[in-house]
């Protein structure tokens, strides 16, 4: 309601601040180099075009016509579909729940760099005792100074996720910073995020220019530029990178969890929605392009000094937390550059949250109305301190192992089908037609005729065929992660790849099963007499839309709209 004055711009920086977090910095450009350098550019806007862009405007689209967050959408199409809404809502916790972690690490490293001399350039023993495998004489037998503090200072490390003897305190203090910082940005919801993105949103851009130019005037920057952007043609030939081009434009553009909704909710009715679509997913895809050149100038500088191939560096925290912190310590001034990287990394991750935890807040003060007599101030506060809590457990020595956990399994396959969904909530229940002539009615004229198919057909059928690649691969195989091994005669490395035993696998696939149950429960809740008309809408939709009166569902109970839709009318 707040960006009726402000109009369309905060609601554009939002959105944007929403969709370029820490994924466009440290898992593009890894892909870039994993699926062929700049080949891996042409499946990657191809996915952009056929998924990331119709998806995006259809729930840019759906947020601004009803006026509402992603539950009661669903819910004004069909009471049956009510389940989409809670299922965003339960990603979005999900995801608020160990992202702030991510920003917490993030805390850390740049509290850590306001020193002289920087404490992951040395080997030195950990602040607070000893870990399973800390020991200065195996940082100095790796000669890897900053993966050992990665693994013992920072994240106490144990020997697998079920481990949790070990436990850093220093990161618990820096989660409960994070959580006071994300709690100030957005107690007031869109009123007081909307304002804090202007900065958190743009200093980036800032941080990452001035890192590019610094990175390209490095001693073996071309090393790194070379290995991100010399096309191989031959990978495009292989389903997996197809797989990783499509699952990494969904997550830039923060698909499927409810966010793009509730901020495209506050726009004044009157808007071009299909233009701030296009434009935020344009220059969220342009900043990872951009951030590759920035990362693997770095790592070519990292290469020419000695200090491992930039073929040999992983994606995720291996890039950003060892590789590129350990490039940084040998820079002249190394300090000013640490803080400049992390505080990059700190507002990249913070832009994210705001955005996911009012996905997940609206839909439950709004749509629910679950907490009627309650500030959404002390809603908010609530929330933080129940998140903060359960955000405790990644803390431990097996934290970081729980976060490969969620993200493997949490997030992939619930936010597939969820986006899934939503593209059959509209192509075929509410229907293309009806969805156009709403877009009519709020831009003046209708999307062309690309996105009604994309909608319809192109964007569900691509979404079908990930969704069974993804879960084929998961059966065949199960996932890897990362673990610590320490020192030892066959791991000179200090890690190394193994698979998630089975009762890591069942974890995750609890995770699914409760982001995705609110689905078919409401399915079945909800079922009315209209049931068989709804059935009927969905296999005849080749003909003729399911008819819904239109004002009817522009107008929300106890909000007055009438006022601002005539006045944007007029």
């Amino acid at each position: 309601k707040q960006w009726y004055n402000a109009g369309v711009r905060e609601a554009v920086v939002s959105t944007q601040s929403t969709g370029v977090g820490l994924g466009n910095v440290w898992r593009f450009p890894y892909l870039c180099h994993k699926h062929g350098g700049g080949a891996f550019l042409i499946p990657y806007f191809v996915c952009l075009v056929l998924e990331g862009m119709p998806l995006m405007y259809l729930e840019m689209a759906m947020g601004q016509f009803f006026r509402s967050g992603s539950v009661n959408c669903w819910s004004k199409i069909h009471p049956m579909l009510r389940g989409i809404g809670i299922g965003c809502v339960c990603v979005s916790m999900l995801l608020c729940l160990y992202y702030v972690v991510i920003i917490a690490r993030c805390f850390f490293y740049l509290f850590s760099s306001l020193t002289a001399t920087l404490p992951f350039l040395t080997c030195a023993p950990a602040a607070v005792g000893e870990t399973l495998y800390n020991n200065i004489t195996c940082c100095e037998a790796s000669n890897d100074a900053a993966n050992y503090y990665w693994w013992n200072d920072v994240l106490k490390v144990s020997s697998g996720f079920e481990d949790i003897r070990n436990f850093s305190f220093p990161l618990l203090g820096c989660l409960a910073f994070s959580w006071v910082v994300v709690y100030i940005c957005v107690f007031k919801g869109v009123e007081s995020s909307g304002k804090a993105v202007y900065f958190t949103a743009t200093f980036p851009y800032l941080c990452l220019v001035i890192l590019f130019f610094r990175g390209v005037t490095l001693p073996g920057a071309w090393i790194g530029i070379q290995v991100y952007i010399t096309p191989d043609f031959s990978k495009l030939l292989t389903g997996q990178v197809w797989l990783d081009a499509a699952t990494q434009i969904f997550f830039s553009l923060s698909l499927g969890f409810g966010a793009l909704v509730a901020f495209a909710s506050y726009v004044p009715y009157k808007n071009n929605v299909g233009r701030d679509a296009v434009l935020v997913s344009l220059v969220n895809c342009g900043t990872s392009v951009f951030a590759g050149f920035v990362i693997y100038s770095i790592l070519g500088y990292r290469e020419h000094l000695g200090l491992g191939s930039v073929a040999d560096v992983s994606s995720g925290s291996g890039l950003a937390f060892v590789a590129i912190s350990e490039a940084v310590t040998k820079m002249e001034a190394a300090p000013v550059w640490a803080v400049l990287f992390f505080t990059m990394l700190v507002l990249l991750g913070l832009d994210s949250e705001f955005g996911t935890l009012e996905g997940a807040v609206t839909p439950l003060i709004v749509d629910m109305n679950l907490f009627p007599k309650i500030r959404k101030e002390l809603v908010s506060a609530g929330f933080a301190v129940i998140l903060f809590v359960f955000g405790i457990g990644f803390c431990s020595g097996g934290g970081e192992y729980m976060i490969t956990i969620f993200d493997t399994y949490g997030m992939n396959i619930p936010i597939l089908i969820l986006a899934l969904c939503e593209c059959l909530a509209v192509g075929w229940v509410f229907g293309t037609d009806n969805m156009s002539k709403a877009i009519e009615d709020m831009q003046g004229s209708k999307p062309c005729l690309f996105f009604t198919i994309c909608w319809k057909y192109i964007s569900p059928g691509l979404l079908i065929i990930i969704f069974c690649i993804t879960f084929v691969q998961n059966m065949i195989q199960a996932p890897s992660y990362t673990v610590y091994v320490g020192c030892n005669d066959t791991h000179a490395n200090l890690v190394e790849d193994v698979t998630f035993p089975l009762s890591a696998q069942l974890v995750g696939w609890a995770v699914v099963v409760m982001a995705l149950i609110p689905i078919p429960i409401f399915l079945v809740l909800n079922r009315d007499e209209d049931t068989l008309g709804f059935l009927k809408s969905c296999a005849m939709s080749y003909k003729k839309d399911r008819h819904y009166d239109m004002e009817e569902l522009y107008y929300r109970p106890g909000m007055k709209l009438v006022e601002d839709k005539e006045e944007h009318d007029a």
